[in-house]
């Protein structure tokens, strides 16, 4: 497949920009080709596994088209936010018109913002890098995801001290509160304890700033747009939050590591994530569909993940889970049966 595949990460807002420009049945254009045809289009098209080979490897990784459709997603996430917020403040909107635009803004701020985020913010000695990770988890109001998701999820993955980890029987909404609310103040913990171990001052604890830039934010689309537009951003904001919760509920739902003799949990393996070779969310999401081989390496781009043939496979596309995520009484089930099937139940 050819690197430009990836362009169709810049399919999403340019479908929120579509969308956000018209009213009636195509203000919803954008939500109908994510959820409906996208889904659809995955269990069409055939799965492609193929990994690079060494030299593909080596020249991927150094391959500056690949930072480049990152960091250029940044203004064009910002300007979508903008058109957003100037469409939504129109006083004669209606609002079956606003719901379509809300959920669409959700989508880019759960789509873009975070999942962006999520990739640049893995490159923790990369400045520019962690800056627009900064910039796009702001958009979210996810501040603290960087803390939490390097430092706790991808130590504590698949044991019972992992938030984001998802038991066999959990239903999305609770969990997403326990992942979310819980979430934010262990970050403080491991700030804290980072803090600690360099006999640092606890006063200058990074969450700080983490707490007051997203709410800052929040204030400046008061300041400039008014209360009514800022709440139906915030409302985008908690859709776009509860995408990102669903991504973690289903990426490890049920897998467990073994605890040893020691009282330590076994290492990471390939087993403890649910993978999926479907080509439209590999290309969407920045390859976190090859979630076992980027908790293997957490800094490793999105272009050279690999598919790993012993990793349990999702029954469908991410975009497809995500969707079932919102509805336990049919995940759950779906889940059990494909548990079973891996001999994990």
């Amino acid at each position: 497949m050819s690197k430009l595949k990836y362009l169709g990460t810049y399919i999403s807002p340019l479908l929120a920009l579509i969308s956000f420009n018209c009213t009636g049945f195509f203000a919803y254009s954008g939500i109908i080709f994510l959820y409906v045809l996208v889904p659809f289009l995955e269990n069409l098209i055939p799965k492609n596994n193929y990994n690079f080979n060494k030299e593909e490897n080596n020249s991927a990784k150094h391959d500056w088209f690949y930072n480049w459709i990152l960091y250029l997603l940044v203004p064009f996430h910002l300007y979508v936010i903008y058109v957003f917020l100037i469409t939504i403040a129109n006083p004669a909107l209606e609002l079956v018109d606003l719901i379509g635009y809300v959920l669409m803004m959700g989508t880019i701020l759960g789509i873009n913002g975070i999942n962006g985020g999520h990739e640049l913010g893995h490159k923790i000695n990369h400045p520019l890098k962690m800056f627009l990770a900064r910039v796009l988890l702001t958009t979210s109001f996810q501040n603290h995801f960087i803390t939490y998701h390097n430092a706790g999820h991808h130590r504590d993955v698949a044991t019972p001290n992992d938030l984001t980890t998802a038991k066999k029987g959990d239903i999305f909404y609770f969990f997403a509160l326990k992942s979310q609310i819980g979430g934010y103040f262990k970050s403080w913990r491991l700030e804290a304890e980072k803090i600690k171990s360099k006999g640092g001052n606890q006063l200058l604890n990074p969450m700080i700033i983490h707490t007051i830039v997203p709410w800052s934010f929040l204030g400046i689309i008061y300041y400039f747009c008014g209360a009514e537009v800022t709440f139906f951003y915030f409302l985008a904001a908690v859709f776009g939050i509860s995408i990102l919760e669903a991504q973690n509920y289903f990426s490890h739902y049920g897998l467990k590591r073994k605890l040893k003799e020691d009282g330590t949990y076994e290492r990471v393996k390939v087993e403890h994530s649910w993978n999926s070779d479907h080509v439209i969310g590999r290309v969407f999401l920045f390859e976190l569909t090859r979630h076992s081989d980027h908790h293997f390496s957490g800094a490793k781009p999105y272009q050279v993940l690999k598919s790993k043939e012993e990793s349990p496979m999702l029954p469908f596309g991410y975009p497809a889970m995500l969707i079932l995520s919102y509805f336990p009484f049919i995940f759950k089930p779906v889940m059990e049966k494909q548990l079973a099937k891996y001999g994990m139940d």
